[in-house]
């Protein structure tokens, strides 16, 4: 029996190379690369997501036997220049309204929206403890909003060369506490919390009460096992705490969205099977 279940990062449409964003195609195109390769849910990284009938998405992803598994939202402000602690009132509302729109697609789909890269930076602004109001006062909105379409909100973990805010697995884990909203939970990123963490199997036991979504992403945003990052760690600790929700590889396409896709898949299932042997021996 599987540990966990695996997706992959897409786009509907086409994106540069350089983005995070592994697989990119028509629904149709990317649920048969998925399952080719063994995934069983896609993530997919949007903007304006009302141009696309998730009717049609949801049921072309049943029919080949898969889930979407999460909506991301940061090229909102990568590509709409959208921010949630933008000085602009005008900005803040304009994509507090686009996630909620987020919000109303997922709600067809049944998945949760991720909320990370849009709250941006507080370093240059006039007032940052301001600033980090405005994103608080959003996330709430956002929450009550989305209880309403039974829609879970995922605040991931950044950088802090992107995000200067919501670093570390205790700073998110903290943050989502105090809300007091419990479709609210935390998102976990590799990438960023080989960064930023300095106690993986700590950071992890930390977040477990509200952990709900992972994204594997090795140095380099490269797919897992192409870098330097220990996944076994990871696992391990995911496995110590029962994690039940999904990992996802959020990968550039290297050396091919198909090549990275698959290497990644395949690593992530061997590491799973090292660490289900080596837990298993554990128990002698």
């Amino acid at each position: 029996m599987s540990l966990f279940r695996y997706g992959v990062t897409c786009s509907l449409n086409e994106v540069s190379a350089a983005a995070p964003i592994t697989l990119s195609g028509s629904i149709e195109q990317l649920c048969g690369q998925a399952k080719e390769i063994g995934y069983e849910g896609l993530e997919i990284q949007l903007a304006d997501p009302l141009q696309y009938d998730w009717n049609h998405i949801k049921r072309v992803a049943e029919e080949y036997g898969l889930e979407i598994v999460a909506f991301a939202t940061g090229r909102e402000m990568s590509e709409n220049n959208l921010c949630l602690i933008s000085e602009d009132a005008s900005v803040r509302r304009a994509m507090v309204n686009r996630i909620k729109e987020h919000i109303d697609c997922a709600k067809i789909v049944g998945s949760p929206v991720i909320v990370g890269s849009v709250r941006s930076k507080l370093a240059g602004r006039p007032d940052p403890e301001r600033a980090e109001n405005y994103h608080r006062e959003a996330i709430l909105e956002l929450a009550d909003y989305a209880r309403g379409q039974n829609v879970t909100i995922l605040i991931e973990n950044i950088l802090s060369w992107i995000s200067d805010y919501l670093n570390t697995m205790a700073q998110v884990t903290d943050f989502v506490t105090s809300l007091n909203r419990d479709n609210v939970k935390v998102h976990l990123d590799t990438y960023s919390m080989n960064m930023e963490d300095n106690d993986i199997y700590g950071s992890i036991r930390y977040c477990a009460k509200v952990l709900e979504y992972v994204h594997f992403s090795d140095t380099a945003r490269l797919y897992p096992g192409g870098g330097n990052i220990d996944f076994k760690a990871f696992m391990k600790a995911l496995a110590h705490i029962r994690y039940p929700g999904w990992i996802t590889i959020e990968c550039v396409p290297y050396p091919t969205a198909f090549d990275c896709a698959k290497n990644g898949y395949e690593y992530m299932k061997a590491m799973e099977t090292i660490t289900k042997i080596e837990l298993e021996a554990r128990r002698f």
